[in-house]
């Protein structure tokens, strides 16, 4: 068996414990699979994992503050795994960690999504024939994340029968904290959608190419390559999870207006939204303009008691 071929049997099993526990997967894929085949194919006589291929790996890679450390914090899960299981890994020690920072969420002005969406409507394909090319693929993805409240990994985890395009269920697996959750489209993000899968044609996943899921990585490419295309003249750096949090701060807003009693509301918007507490729905009460903040809608007694302890719930 080769240096490779452990590490990859090892992670299969800490993925099946994980999975079976209850506990999510995706992170752990998308994070520890490139080191992992790192290690195998730079030391492929090696017998253990190392403090030397992990200072390699983290020069190579040049992540920022956040993503490394998410990178270490599965590293070490699946380090301690392997000497569970009485092999040998170095757990990265304290000198590699990393206080993430706060982000700022990127709060849309109505004229901004709409010229952002005109952008992404007028995406052109790179190559023609191409099963699922961008102009196809972006404008009921990027509007999945923000009609539908999206995080930005689960539509790309999503399978075609995971998608009911007569009812406008939507199955959501994997998510954040393993907690699984079923959505509504509106009635015309699920016409988007049905006119998208008729032209997409016969797939696995709902967002296909080459037979597998789009990753992130290319997702949020596209986002970027859109949102500067569009040629507004933005006050920050908008991320593909802003259009989550425009979502959320949107609908409170519009309860709001409508002078609707947005704390009995609340709890709705949380299961929605994947929330397992209310507080991490709370904190978006705090990017509402100030006139919307000072609202008698909100009972501020009972949301100052509860904000105190959220924090963003994306990014923690």
């Amino acid at each position: 068996m080769t240096f490779l071929d452990a590490l990859e049997g090892n992670f299969k099993k800490m993925l099946e414990y994980r999975a079976a526990a209850g506990y999510a997967t995706a992170t752990y894929v998308s994070m520890v699979t490139p080191f992992i085949n790192f290690c195998g194919n730079t030391y492929p006589d090696a017998e253990a994992i190392t403090r030397e291929m992990v200072d390699r790996w983290l020069e190579s890679r040049g992540y920022s503050i956040n993503n490394q450390a998410a990178f270490i914090a599965c590293l070490r899960q699946y380090a301690r795994f392997i000497n569970f299981l009485g092999g040998k890994a170095f757990i990265p020690d304290e000198d590699y960690s990393i206080r993430r920072t706060a982000y700022e969420p990127y709060l849309f002005t109505g004229q901004e999504l709409s010229l952002f969406f005109d952008s992404v409507d007028g995406c052109v394909p790179r190559t023609s024939g191409r099963k699922c090319r961008p102009d196809l693929v972006l404008p009921p993805l990027f509007r999945l994340m923000y009609c539908c409240g999206m995080r930005p990994g689960e539509p790309l985890r999503l399978l075609c029968g995971d998608v009911n395009l007569e009812s406008g269920d939507i199955y959501i697996r994997e998510t954040k904290r393993h907690k699984d959750r079923h959505i509504i489209m509106s009635e015309d993000m699920r016409e988007l959608c049905r006119e998208y899968n008729a032209r997409a044609g016969e797939r696995t996943w709902f967002f296909e190419y080459k037979g597998k899921p789009y990753s992130t990585k290319w997702m949020t490419s596209r986002f970027c390559r859109c949102w500067k295309n569009s040629g507004i003249q933005a006050h920050g750096t908008p991320r593909p999870y802003d259009l989550r949090h425009a979502f959320a701060s949107h609908n409170l807003m519009r309860w709001i207006d409508r002078k609707l009693d947005v704390m009995a509301l609340l709890p709705f918007l949380s299961s929605y939204m994947g929330h397992s507490e209310l507080t991490s729905t709370l904190y978006y009460v705090h990017l509402l303009p100030d006139r919307l903040r000072k609202s008698s809608g909100i009972d501020w007694t009972r949301f100052s008691d509860i904000y105190g302890k959220a924090g963003d719930p994306d990014e923690t």
